[in-house]
């Protein structure tokens, strides 16, 4: 079988890398030829990051249209086109339209794959120019021309079957083998807690949620917020480091955190969220504290395999008592890591995931109905 991976971008957008280039050289293995075309590239990537500002932007989601249009034409040396998301916010999903169209046409199975509530309006990001133009059954109508669709939750999965009867839910996963466990010892005397989080620029904003915690913190740990890959983020009275985010330094600097967080608000967007950081602190052995909101629930066990908080108190009390046990947090991220490697890892998903490239999943389907 032949398959043509269309991400929207390069290794440096984590939903292309873990939804998409972790499993290439897996599906490789087993005989597979999986092949990409990625929206935009690294350097393009970086040079047009749509957080610099409204030019940067509209070079940014222009090239990703283009490189995805142009994709029509290489379609037909392949068996099996998967889309990951729209390259386009807002507006008529006309690249992949368009490749759906062409791709019915001369009989290629098509799948869609997205792990984010895109269906609806990210609120912080709501209030732009594009907004004007909103199509708001973009994803409706590329769902209902592919043959199969991939969700990332069964939030997003319950969406997706109003318009397609072929939905199996994959869930973001973490290719194990690059996150050794974290190896717990004494602390320096004098060194501080760390307590970490990773994301975008786009995401940052979710921790401004825990600026109340980490100042209360501060009055009785010496504490130290890293944040890897976001934008600045001050909070007063708390030391915090800002480092850039590499593929190279990833996993190794997870793998200092002490406590890992993953805070989110009640809302529709972040219900579709996949809970990417928060795996990747668990696969690290890192001891999470998240939200519990959308897939955070059924990825964490309170009090078992990381904890779940909702209030400012809860935040904590929960942090604080990490801080204080080492064996807990030694005990937590070990079973966070079992979790990751029995239920959210490459290893563990990827028949799954073969099934639905292949149409197996789709052949039961029909069977159950007939």
């Amino acid at each position: 079988m032949k398959a043509l991976f269309l991400p929207t971008a390069s290794m440096n957008d984590p939903a292309s890398r873990y939804r998409v280039y972790q499993y290439l050289d897996y599906l490789r293995r087993t005989g597979i030829v999986a092949d990409y075309r990625a929206g935009i590239s690294d350097f393009m990537y970086t040079m047009f990051a749509p957080y610099k500002g409204l030019f940067h932007k509209a070079v940014f989601f222009g090239l990703r249209a283009l490189n995805r249009i142009l994709a029509v034409f290489i379609i037909w040396r392949y068996d099996v086109i998967i889309i990951q998301r729209l390259v386009l916010p807002h507006v008529y999903p006309f690249p992949e339209m368009l490749i759906c169209m062409v791709g019915n046409m001369i009989g290629k199975r098509m799948i869609f794959d997205f792990d984010d509530a895109i269906f609806t309006t990210y609120a912080h990001r709501a209030k732009t120019p594009a907004e004007r133009f909103h199509d708001p059954d973009r994803v409706a109508r590329v769902l209902a021309r592919c043959d199969a669709v991939i969700a990332g939750n069964a939030y997003l999965a319950s969406y997706a079957r109003a318009y397609n009867a072929h939905v199996a839910i994959i869930p973001t996963t973490i290719d194990i083998s690059r996150y050794p466990a974290k190896k717990y010892g004494g602390k320096h005397a004098g060194a501080p807690y760390i307590i970490g989080w990773i994301g975008t620029p786009s995401s940052l904003p979710y921790m401004n949620i825990l600026k109340p915690v980490f100042q209360e913190l501060a009055k009785k740990h010496r504490i130290l917020i890293r944040i890897i890959g976001g934008l600045r983020y001050q909070c007063p009275g708390v030391h915090v480091e800002q480092l850039p985010w590499s593929l190279q330094d990833e996993v190794s600097h997870i793998l200092t955190f002490d406590v890992g967080v993953m805070p989110l608000p009640e809302d529709e967007y972040e219900r579709g969220k996949c809970g990417l950081k928060l795996l990747q602190y668990m696969a690290a052995g890192i001891p999470a504290v998240a939200s519990p909101v959308g897939v955070n629930k059924d990825i964490i066990r309170d009090w078992s395999n990381g904890f779940l908080a909702c209030s400012t108190e809860e935040w904590i009390m929960k942090i604080s008592i990490l801080l204080q046990s080492a064996q807990l947090r030694m005990e937590l991220g070990g079973r966070g890591r079992e979790t990751v490697e029995r239920k959210y890892s490459i290893q563990a998903i990827l028949p799954d995931f073969l099934e639905v490239l292949r149409g197996l999943k789709d052949r039961r389907d029909r069977s159950a109905v007939n």
